[in-house]
């Protein structure tokens, strides 16, 4: 199913001799051993663990079950067949039976421990790789926010300008790792995505006195995380040059992006209702700066391709490229 959106109480006095004394570690308000121990909780068994216990239960109850028919059918109740059902089913139910139980079980316990382990180390590596993007991000936060205190030191325009593209690019590789710190290890939903590179681009990118709306369509669209720090660049420098040249002499203005898939192939349509093209442009040959970083990550990481055309009303860019191979066998 598609999604849109449009980016104190006083305490009584107590007597001078009776005062509680206050240890160094509260009063520089570090907590004290007491404060700070481990809380025990009680970790339930695992499934191998129960299954481990049925199989020294089972066998035993069955063979007591065994054990008392025999008794009562065979012993109690006498006639000139009861020796030979006698040995026979106490071999057979008696000894066997709990036998096949116990290595049955005992296989089963084994195979879910197996399991059980792999999905811890599952976990485990889950967990160490969100950490890493986690810290990824606010390594590139960090370099973002230098580059912006430098170019608030620096009055050049065009120094500004340079600063201030590359502080949306370092924004929009950090949100990706951002999403991929909470979600599955290796999968980003971009079309989530693409609503935060945009945000970042806008706030980055517009004018006080323009109001430019930009919209997201599309359902879900999950990519690797090197196909989705590619794409989400490219969805920023899209945005970045529809901003800059489709609205520079416009307050008003609308963006439409949207997002679709078969499976295997991705299409992405950037559109605005700005400027246009100008005349006699050419993606192959144009020496903007934005452009040529979108057109090299499509063609070289996306392996995709980038299109560019005048609607009347505007510029609409396309993008078609391909899932990870991994993630069409998964599916």
């Amino acid at each position: 199913m598609s999604r849109e959106s449009v980016v104190s109480n006083d305490s009584a006095q107590q007597p001078a001799d009776k005062s509680p004394s206050v240890s160094p570690r509260m009063a520089m308000g570090i907590p004290t051993a007491s404060q700070t121990a481990p809380i025990q909780t009680r970790r339930k068994p695992t499934l191998s663990a129960r299954v481990f216990a049925l199989q020294q239960i089972v066998p035993l109850f069955i063979l007591a079950a065994v054990m008392f028919y025999e008794v009562t059918a065979h012993l109690i109740f006498e006639n000139e067949l009861n020796p030979i059902l006698f040995g026979i089913e106490t071999i057979t139910f008696g000894i066997m039976g709990p036998a096949f139980t116990w290595l049955t079980l005992n296989w089963v316990a084994r195979e879910i421990r197996q399991r059980e382990r792999a999905e811890g180390e599952a976990d485990e590596l889950n967990a160490i790789m969100q950490e890493m993007h986690h810290r990824i991000k606010n390594n590139l936060q960090t370099v973002a926010d230098l580059l912006t205190l430098e170019m608030s030191r620096n009055p050049r325009p065009e120094v500004q300008e340079s600063l201030r593209d590359s502080i949306t690019r370092i924004k929009s590789i950090a949100a990706s790792h951002e999403m991929l710190s909470v979600e599955s290890v290796g999968l980003t939903d971009i079309t989530e995505l693409s609503r935060r590179v945009i945000e970042t681009t806008r706030r980055s990118m517009l004018r006080a006195d323009q109001k430019i709306v930009v919209q997201v369509k599309g359902s879900d669209i999950y990519l690797g995380s090197k196909q989705a720090t590619a794409f989400s660049l490219v969805l920023n420098e899209l945005v970045s040059n529809a901003i800059e040249h489709g609205f520079r002499d416009r307050t008003e203005g609308m963006i439409e992006v949207e997002l679709d898939w078969d499976g295997s192939d991705i299409w992405v349509r950037v559109q605005d209702n700005g400027a246009g093209l100008p005349e006699g442009f050419d993606l192959k040959t144009s020496r903007g700066l934005g452009l040529q970083i979108a057109r090299t990550l499509v063609e070289k990481d996306l392996h995709g391709k980038l299109s560019l055309t005048s609607n009347g009303t505007g510029t609409t860019a396309w993008v078609l490229f391909q899932r990870g191979v991994a993630l069409m066998n998964k599916e």
